[in-house]
């Protein structure tokens, strides 16, 4: 037992040799709405951008994978526009989230294609509506109901990363986020008339990351060591 636990230290503590540790910040937009069940009742909704901003932590080893973890103040919610002109209905929450990312990277070059994908936490911190001469369907309530404080969903994206040298990196991707909702629902009780309701969210974002611990060239992973480096 004790030499597993030996031979797993020793296995992860070389893995950290190499390793890619980074700091960054991103900063995105997405086009939100609510998925409703029946979905005749979505028929209303149209596009709803909304800003959401990360502080980016990202661990990378030397085969290219890791763990990317993530605070963002995102906004979420939907709109809903009526046939009679200038009448709308729309409703904004602001949270906290914290995604868990396992990160893959593609190739060695400067420019790799990334792939991402992993669950989230969100923390409801505030909301809003705005009714502009939109007049609620009687028979459902979703437009009131009060929504969860504590979440959950899955996210994935894939972007291109360009290392601009051994410690900046610039990265832009595509983002898919559905927000699971306790299994079935956003709202802590479920609205009349519906059986199931999730946020949604298709969007993009652009950052850049700081390399606190550069990735070793192919050089020092193979323990080679320039000639004018051997006596310092």
């Amino acid at each position: 037992m004790n030499r597993t636990l030996i031979l797993l230290v020793l296995v992860f503590t070389t893995s950290l040799v190499h390793a890619q540790l980074s700091i960054g910040v991103r900063q995105g937009y997405g086009n939100h709405g609510i998925h409703l069940e029946p979905p005749g009742l979505e028929q209303l909704q149209s596009d709803f951008w909304l800003p959401n901003t990360a502080f980016v932590i990202a661990f990378n080893n030397k085969l290219n994978n890791g763990l990317q973890m993530e605070f963002s103040l995102a906004q979420k919610g939907w709109r809903e526009v009526d046939t009679i002109p200038d009448a709308y209905f729309s409703r904004k929450i602001t949270y906290l989230e914290i995604p868990f990312f396992s990160h893959f990277e593609i190739g060695q070059g400067a420019v790799r294609p990334v792939i991402l994908a992993g669950p989230y936490l969100a923390f409801k911190l505030s909301e809003s509506t705005e009714n502009h001469n939109y007049n609620h369907p009687n028979e459902f309530d979703h437009y009131t109901q009060e929504i969860r404080i504590l979440d959950f969903g899955i996210k994935v994206a894939v972007g291109l990363r360009y290392n601009i040298n051994r410690r900046l990196a610039i990265f832009g991707e595509a983002r898919y986020d559905l927000q699971m909702a306790g299994g079935r629902d956003i709202f802590i009780d479920r609205p009349n008339g519906i059986q199931a309701s999730r946020l949604s969210e298709v969007g993009g974002t652009f950052g850049i990351l700081w390399h606190i611990i550069p990735q070793a060239t192919k050089e020092e992973k193979k323990g080679y060591v320039p000639k004018e480096d051997l006596f310092e």
